[in-house]
């Protein structure tokens, strides 16, 4: 049920984000369907400009004036104090200046973090026994800084529960957790890649904490040659650099590039086996990868890690597993390779299924976050 008899609240959701933006939960759940339920503006920065822009119900903001982001906005006509709820996704800064002008304007204030990214930084540098002694200070300081933050919000919407509970624990601030998930209006059938080969598809960054190379070291390993590997990435510069050092494999592989969501499915529907081994470390084992959404959207099953928290919501019937290890790597891509189309098919329809149904939807998570926001 909405409130569509009474006066509709109002939500400002300040992105982290350039410009056109529409992955994660920003297009599908905060710039639909949480606006059948509240008035949405969303704010993007943008780099390449110097002035304020009002496009539709968005708000495009220079990048410098991030960190004071109240005052300027309310120096460009836009009243602060008709919202009801001003969200902050990932930025500590921006969130700093929103809860110093929270007295001010009357509204409640939400933060949401998608991924720790200076917290990955750290933990991936810890797991090989790197950090300095200045790095465990800094890090310890930081997210001191953060958790003082969070507590003076009145809502915290991480990713995973887990996360908040190895990284933010004791903030005392009420909690919502906010995981990837699908949008029930863009998700497609399974279907068959052209051609024989098994087409494999990994999206995302391929830098060193992520370990990927790992990954491609596994596939000039593998003994069949009837596949083929799919790399969709936005630098793709970087990813042709990486490549560089795989000459046996280089014609088996392809650097894509997606401008926009609906580009990106579009490269997945064309595969058949999604990637998103990690390395098993608590940045990581802390929550299931967002692109595995992007995968299970198009109903092809995911290549996942074998810990823990995956497995919380995945099984052998829907989803493939594996050690972070190298041999095992290369015995799961030679295993998935020689599975029947129909194998595949049912694994990656039973996936996207279980996702509808156990709220990875964000038509539910909509409606469960407007009631959590309701109730504050």
């Amino acid at each position: 049920m909405t409130n569509e008899n009474k006066t509709r609240k109002k939500l400002l959701y300040i992105t982290d984000q350039q410009e056109y933006t529409d992955h994660g939960t920003i297009g599908p759940l905060f710039n639909g369907y949480l606006k059948e339920y509240y008035d949405v503006n969303i704010v993007y920065f943008t780099k390449f400009k110097n002035s304020f822009q009002s496009k539709g119900t968005d708000y495009v903001i220079p990048q410098q004036y991030k960190k004071e982001i109240s005052c300027y906005m309310d120096s460009k006509g836009v009243d602060l104090s008709s919202y009801d709820y001003v969200f902050v996704r990932n930025k500590p800064d921006i969130l700093k200046n929103i809860l110093e002008s929270r007295e001010k304007y009357g509204y409640k204030v939400g933060y949401r973090l998608s991924f720790p990214k200076k917290e990955e930084i750290y933990e991936a540098h810890k797991a090989k026994n790197s950090n300095s002694i200045m790095a465990t200070v800094k890090n310890y300081f930081t997210k001191q800084s953060k958790k003082n933050l969070l507590s003076k919000c009145d809502i915290f919407m991480p990713t995973s529960k887990d996360m908040e509970d190895t990284f933010y624990a004791d903030t005392g601030v009420r909690s919502f957790p906010l995981p990837a998930g699908l949008d029930p209006a863009r998700i497609t059938p399974h279907r068959k890649s052209d051609g024989e080969k098994r087409h494999f598809i990994y999206v995302g960054t391929l830098d060193a904490l992520r370990e990927f190379e790992k990954v491609l070291v596994a596939f000039t390993k593998v003994h069949s040659d009837n596949w083929h590997l799919n790399i969709s990435t936005l630098d793709s510069e970087f990813a042709r650099n990486v490549m560089q050092k795989y000459p046996t494999i280089s014609d088996k592989v392809s650097i894509l590039k997606a401008d926009s969501f609906n580009e990106l499915i579009g490269q997945i529907d064309d595969c058949d086996v999604g990637i998103a081994l990690l390395p098993d470390i608590p940045i990581y084992s802390t929550a299931i990868p967002a692109k595995t959404m992007d995968y299970y959207t198009c109903a092809i099953p995911t290549l996942l890690t074998d810990n823990a928290k995956n497995r919380t919501l995945f099984t052998d019937d829907d989803a493939l597993f594996c050690n972070f290890e190298s041999d095992e790597i290369v015995e799961k891509l030679e295993m998935i390779i020689n599975m029947s189309e129909e194998e595949i098919a049912k694994m990656g329809h039973a996936g996207q299924e279980k996702l509808l149904a156990h709220k990875r939807n964000y038509e539910i998570m909509a409606k469960e976050l407007y009631e959590e926001l309701e109730s504050l």
